[in-house]
């Protein structure tokens, strides 16, 4: 929730019902056990604003009723005015799970958000990931939160096996025709091949080719173009990066700053989508998005724009102009020379 504190909560490969080939949710995130109910309470009682809590990492409405039930319940102790998002699978948003947490939504710490591990909406894509869905499925599970009026937010993937980005975008087209004019919350990930998963062997066996990190990052930026065009809130782009995984990470498109790179991808191709030549002005506080990373957002910019770099970068101006002395920073380009 926008302007508000998160606390997460990490439920490794809780309520899981198999193993996805590229999952290991522990080494993802660093986390190995899942708190218990009285542990969250303890927490939650030590705070002195209101939060949006996370249960994240797991399958919550895939855990034993009970076990759910103390959780919800644990979240009552959170102060006035904090709210619950939380992360499930597909097949566990049942008629049952679904009026479980739309009665939840009634209590002193209502579902903000009810996010669904998608992955992918091809089903051949879902068959070689072991997700043990179908699209059709997780479709019919993001229609049952609509339907009660629950806030809805979905996790896709890219470069998983036998993806294309022309799937990825259908799967986007899909839920846009779903979602019709409501908000609906989307995280992007990329395919990573981590140390111990049945995807490393498949990488390791030449069966698997993962994403390079640029390939990755065009991807993604493309795709979130798509993403806002269809009227999506996108909250993450990218993994968070931990110790853990980076000790496990084996190939793929890994870079502590992805959506960094992925959201400079999807500036520069709004601006030439905009402005085919420029010239472009944008805020002074996105400015990182196009001159971080080795200036790779100008590149991208001077390559879509088909300009050498120096005129790409001649015919962009940051805004709002900067208050007393001039700061690089936030100053128009008018040496290109030295800027790349």
């Amino acid at each position: 929730m926008k302007g508000r504190k998160s606390l997460p909560f990490f439920f490794a490969m809780a309520g899981c019902r198999n193993r996805c080939v590229y999952c290991d949710q522990a080494r993802i995130t660093g986390n190995w056990a899942a708190p218990s109910p009285e542990e969250v309470k303890k927490r939650l009682e030590e705070l002195d604003c209101a939060v949006e809590i996370g249960f994240f990492g797991g399958s919550f409405t895939c855990l034993p009723p009970d076990l759910a039930d103390s959780y919800l319940e644990a979240t009552a102790a959170a102060p006035r005015g904090s709210s619950l998002r939380l992360s499930t699978h597909p097949l566990c948003l049942t008629p049952e799970a679904i009026r479980r947490l739309k009665g939840a939504t009634l209590g002193t710490c209502p579902v903000s958000c009810v996010e669904v591990g998608i992955s992918s909406l091809d089903d051949e894509v879902l068959k070689a990931c072991s997700r043990g869905y179908t699209a059709r499925e997780a479709l019919k599970a993001v229609e049952g939160l609509l339907q009660e009026n629950l806030h809805a937010g979905v996790q896709l993937m890219i470069g998983l096996p036998g993806q294309t980005p022309g799937s990825t975008f259908n799967d986007l087209r899909r839920l846009a025709r779903l979602k019709g004019p409501r908000s609906m919350d989307l995280r992007i990930y990329p395919c990573l091949v981590l140390k111990g998963t049945p995807l490393e062997s498949l990488w390791e066996s030449g069966r698997f080719s993962p994403l390079q990190t640029e390939e990755a990052a065009r991807w993604a930026g493309s795709l979130m173009v798509e993403a806002l065009d269809l009227g999506f809130e996108i909250l993450r782009v990218g993994l968070t990066e931990t110790d853990s995984l980076s000790a496990s990470f084996k190939a793929g498109p890994h870079h502590p700053a992805f959506g960094e790179l992925a959201w400079g991808e999807c500036l520069a191709r709004l601006l030439t989508r905009n402005s085919a030549g420029g010239p472009w002005v944008i805020e002074g506080k996105k400015r990182s998005l196009l001159l971080g990373h080795g200036k790779r957002g100008i590149r991208r910019l001077a390559e879509l724009s088909g300009q050498a770099a120096p005129e790409a970068v001649s015919r962009l101006a940051f805004w709002p102009k900067p208050k007393g002395p001039a700061k690089r920073s936030n100053r128009r380009v008018d040496n290109p020379e030295n800027e790349l």
